[in-house]
């Protein structure tokens, strides 16, 4: 029984990718999604130069704002943000008198991740020169 059902499967399926699926709309053979995502996604040699100077950018103001910010005394301030950015509910918990969720991530990955979220919106935004 299995070996009739796999066959009228097989013909089933050889007749309509013979036919072609025009007359199925929505249904896409894994060719056409290898080459669709290989049209959104390919790389080409004009944009590889704005990559490069995202990249230093981004990285140059990363630096900076980290050695600013490790001689900053609003560390209290940089975990809130760090905490309404990444972990809300640490926020949530405060406001409401609850004991707040450990948290053991390093004040150094906090202002890493910081500096690499702000950097990416100025770059975004045209302010990085």
């Amino acid at each position: 029984m299995r070996i009739v059902i796999f066959s009228l499967l097989t013909l089933c399926s050889i007749g309509i990718l013979a036919k072609g699926n025009d007359h199925l709309p929505g249904v896409i053979i894994p060719i056409q999604v290898s080459q669709l995502f290989d049209e959104e996604h390919s790389i080409s040699v004009a944009n590889l130069p704005d990559l490069i100077d995202r990249e230093e950018k981004v990285g140059i103001c990363v630096s900076e704002y980290i050695t600013k910010q490790s001689k900053s005394y609003a560390k209290i301030v940089q975990n809130n943000l760090y905490d309404l950015i990444h972990n809300f509910s640490r926020i949530v918990s405060k406001i409401y008198g609850n004991k707040p969720i450990t948290d053991e991530t390093s004040y150094d990955e906090k202002v890493e991740a910081l500096a690499i979220v702000q950097c990416e919106a100025y770059y975004k935004i045209g302010v990085l020169k």
